[in-house]
């Protein structure tokens, strides 16, 4: 597997643009969003499709933009624009895109009490944490630290995994 068929899979939009906005990438959730398919967008400014992108602006600042509220052409997204360093140089943009509809998807899907979802969160959260740390005993007992959690707390939360 590539990197880009990791980016295909991402049900978010993904655009990833040179460091002159011309469009390097995208996924086929981004593709769907602009209406464009990538063979023909290649090589073009995102500005021809996006007259509003952020793209050009996160090349010139070598800032990103971070979860902003856009609408453009009837559309309502939420968008995170990163610039994409080589050694000092930004030379390309990162996009990642989420429509309002998908947004509202997620919030429909949730179920349960709150209490199980702030357990489920964090049964998740501290997953991940172990996919990072790792899952031996030393790793658990820095991630109860890193949360302010005692290992016993951090067992309970996981629901008796562990």
């Amino acid at each position: 597997m590539n990197s880009l068929s990791a980016l295909h899979a991402i049900r978010q939009g993904i655009l990833i643009c040179d460091r002159s906005s011309r469009i390097l990438y995208f996924n086929q959730a981004y593709e769907d969003y602009i209406g464009v398919s990538l063979a023909e967008a290649k090589g073009r400014k995102i500005t021809e499709y996006r007259e509003g992108a952020m793209a050009p602006r996160v090349l010139r600042t070598g800032q990103p933009v971070e979860g902003i509220l856009r609408q453009e052409q009837g559309q309502e997204y939420f968008a995170s624009v990163y610039p994409i360093y080589e050694g000092e140089q930004v030379n390309g943009s990162i996009s990642i895109v989420t429509s309002l509809d998908q947004s509202r998807s997620q919030a429909d899907q949730l179920t349960g009490t709150l209490e199980e979802r702030v357990r489920e969160f964090e049964r998740r959260e501290i997953e991940h944490m172990m996919a990072v740390y790792g899952v031996d005993v030393a790793a658990k007992k820095r991630i109860a630290a890193e949360l302010g959690i005692s290992l016993a707390t951090l067992y309970n939360k996981l629901g008796g995994k562990g």
